[in-house]
C-alpha cells in the first residue's frame, strides 16, 4: 500500500508457465494474500519468454521448471543475461533437493513447490525486499563513486590553484620557490634562470584601466608559454614579474630564449595594437655545485634591471602615443585642438620669457593636459548637452586621474602637477585643491586661459563657437577671478593682436 496515496502498489509479474490452471491458481493466490495490485502476463515457451523480457520490464519472474523444449535452468540463464536485477522464483512441482539447490546457486532468488504455495508470498516479499536493498546499495555505491570522483576533481583543482597564478594560469611564486630548491642538484646542471618584468604596466593600468593591464599580462604569459619548453617552470612571481627555471640549459641557450621573447613582443607592433605587450628579460646560469641558486636568481634580476633601463623609455613613449590616440578618439578633444593649444601657450610663454625647459614642458602639458579623461566613462565624456551635477562630480576627477597617470612614467612626471592644477582658479574656486593665486603653477595658469579661449572659439558637441571678440571679452571679464590678470594682459595685448592664427589684430 502506498502510504501517501492510499492505493495499492502495482506489482508487475511475468509468469513462465504452460499450464493455464496453474497460472490461474498462482495469480489468485497472490492477489488474495498480498498487498499489491497484481498485473501478471503469461508466456509458455522460450521464444516468447526471451521476446517479452527483452521488450518489457517486470518486477518479478515466476517460472515453472519443466517447460516445452527447455527447463528452469535455461529460463534462469536467459533472465540473468537479459534482466539480471529482476528477482527469479521457480514455482514448480517437486524437482528434488539437488536441482533446487543448483537453481539457487545459479542465481534463482527462491524455489517454491506448487503443493506448498503458502511459502510463495513470503518468497515474493523477501525477493522484493532483497531487490530493493540491492538497488539501494548499488545506488549508494554509485553515489560514493561519484562523490569520490568529485572529491578527486576538487583536490586536483585545489592543487592547481595552490600552484598556479589565477590570472595567467602560469605557476605562482610558491611553486617557483619550491621547484628552485628541488631542481638545485648536480644532475640538472647547468640550470638557468630568466627574470622578466612587464614594461609600463602601471602606466597602462592608470591610463586604460586594470582590465587592459590584465589583458597585457595574459598576452605576456602566452608569449612566454610559446617560447619555452613544457618542462620549463614558467611562473608569475609578482604583479608584473615573471621568472622561468630552465633545467639543463646553458647561458648561450638562455640568451637565445631571451631574444626569442623580445622578438615575440616586437611582432605585436606590426599588428597595430593600441597597447602591445613588452617585457624586459635578463638571465643568469648556475654551472657548478658551489654556486648558490639564490645568487643566480639575484644575478638574473640584475641582468633584467639593466635591460629594463634600456627599454623602458621607448616602451613608455609608445604607450604615451597610444594614450594620445585613444584620448582624441574618446572625447571631443582633437589633435587640432592640441596643436592650437601648443601654439597659443608657446606664444604666451615666449611673451613671458620662459626658458627652453619650461617651453618644452608647456608643449607636452598642452598636448596631454586632459589625459585623465581616459578614466572617465564614455556616457559622460561623449554626452551631448550639459552634464548633470553627479556627472560633473565624475568629470572633475579627470585632473587627479591625469596626475596619477603622469606620475606612472618618468617622461610625464615633470608635468604631473600642472595636469593636477589646470582647472584651478585664481580666486580659489577651482578644483581639485582650491588653490589661490600664485599657488597655482604658472604653466597651469597659462593653459587655463589658452584652453578657455580655444574652447569658446571652436564648435563643441553641446554648443556652437562664439566670435573671437566675444571670447576676448569673456576672458577679460574673468580676469582676476578665474584667470591670472597679468597673463590675461599679456595674452590679450601681446599675443592675440600679432598672431593671425588667433584672430589677428581686431582693429
Amino acid at each position: 500500500m502506498d502510504s501517501k496515496s492510499g492505493k495499492k502498489k502495482v506489482l508487475k509479474i511475468l509468469s513462465l508457465e504452460d499450464s493455464p490452471m496453474d497460472v490461474e491458481l498462482i495469480y489468485e493466490y497472490i492477489c488474495e494474500n498480498s498487498n499489491y495490485e497484481i498485473k501478471m502476463n503469461t508466456v509458455s515457451n522460450e521464444a516468447d519468454f526471451i521476446s517479452t523480457i527483452t521488450s518489457e520490464k517486470y518486477d518479478l519472474i515466476i517460472s515453472d521448471f519443466k517447460l516445452p523444449g527447455f527447463d528452469g535452468f535455461a529460463s534462469l540463464r536467459e533472465a540473468k543475461a537479459i534482466c539480471p536485477k529482476t528477482p527469479f522464483i521457480c514455482v514448480s512441482g517437486w524437482i528434488g533437493e539437488e536441482v533446487a539447490v543448483e537453481l539457487l546457486k545459479q542465481g534463482a532468488t527462491d524455489y517454491v513447490a506448487k503443493d506448498k504455495l503458502g511459502r510463495l508470498i513470503f518468497a515474493i516479499e523477501r525477493a522484493l525486499k532483497e531487490a530493493e536493498e540491492r538497488e539501494d546499495k548499488e545506488k549508494r555505491a554509485a553515489e560514493l563513486v561519484l562523490a569520490n570522483k568529485e572529491l578527486a576533481l576538487q583536490n586536483k583543482e585545489i592543487l592547481f590553484l595552490s600552484q598556479h597564478d589565477f590570472l595567467t594560469n602560469l605557476y605562482n611564486r610558491i611553486f617557483f620557490v619550491t621547484e628552485k630548491k628541488r631542481l638545485d642538484t648536480a644532475r640538472q646542471l647547468p640550470i638557468s634562470i630568466i627574470m622578466g618584468d612587464v614594461n609600463g604596466l602601471k602606466l597602462i593600468n592608470d591610463s586604460f584601466g586594470h582590465q587592459k593591464g590584465d589583458e597585457v599580462l595574459i598576452e605576456v604569459a602566452n608569449i612566454l608559454k610559446s617560447c619555452f619548453r613544457k618542462e620549463d617552470i614558467i611562473s608569475r612571481i609578482g604583479g608584473d614579474e615573471f621568472a622561468i627555471l630552465l633545467p639543463r640549459t646553458d647561458s648561450r641557450m638562455a640568451g637565445f630564449l631571451c631574444n626569442r621573447v623580445a622578438e615575440a613582443c616586437k611582432s605585436y607592433e606590426l599588428k597595430e595594437s593600441m597597447v602591445y605587450p613588452s617585457i624586459s628579460v635578463g638571465h643568469a646560469t648556475k654551472t657548478n655545485t658551489f654556486e648558490l641558486i639564490d645568487d643566480v636568481f639575484r644575478s638574473a634580476e640584475e641582468s633584467m634591471s639593466r635591460q629594463k633601463l634600456l627599454e623602458t623609455k621607448s616602451v613608455h613613449s609608445s604607450i604615451i602615443a597610444s594614450i594620445k590616440i585613444a584620448m582624441f578618439e574618446r572625447s571631443h578633444e582633437t589633435a587640432e585642438h592640441a596643436e592650437r593649444l601648443i601654439s597659443l601657450t608657446k606664444s604666451i610663454g615666449l611673451a613671458l620669457l620662459l626658458d627652453t625647459n619650461q617651453l618644452s614642458e608647456l608643449e607636452l602639458f598642452s598636448t596631454l593636459h586632459d589625459i585623465g579623461k581616459m578614466g572617465i566613462s564614455d556616457n559622460i565624456l561623449l554626452k551631448r548637452g550639459r552634464l548633470n551635477d553627479q556627472e560633473w562630480v565624475e568629470m572633475k576627477k579627470h585632473s587627479e586621474m591625469g596626475f596619477r597617470i603622469a606620475q606612472a612614467t618618468s617622461e610625464l612626471i615633470p608635468i604631473a602637477n600642472y595636469i593636477l592644477c589646470h582647472h584651478e582658479r585664481w580666486d580659489g574656486k577651482g578644483y581639485p585643491q582650491g588653490l589661490v593665486g600664485e599657488n597655482i603653477p604658472l604653466l597651469s595658469r597659462i593653459l587655463s586661459i589658452a584652453d578657455s579661449y580655444d574652447a569658446m572659439t571652436n564648435d563643441r558637441p553641446y554648443r556652437s563657437a562664439m566670435t573671437k571678440e566675444l571670447a576676448i571679452e569673456e576672458i577679460i571679464r574673468n580676469s582676476g577671478t578665474q584667470f591670472d590678470s597679468d597673463i590675461v594682459d599679456v595674452f590679450v595685448n601681446q599675443v592675440l593682436p600679432y598672431d593671425n592664427n588667433f584672430g589677428g589684430n581686431q582693429d
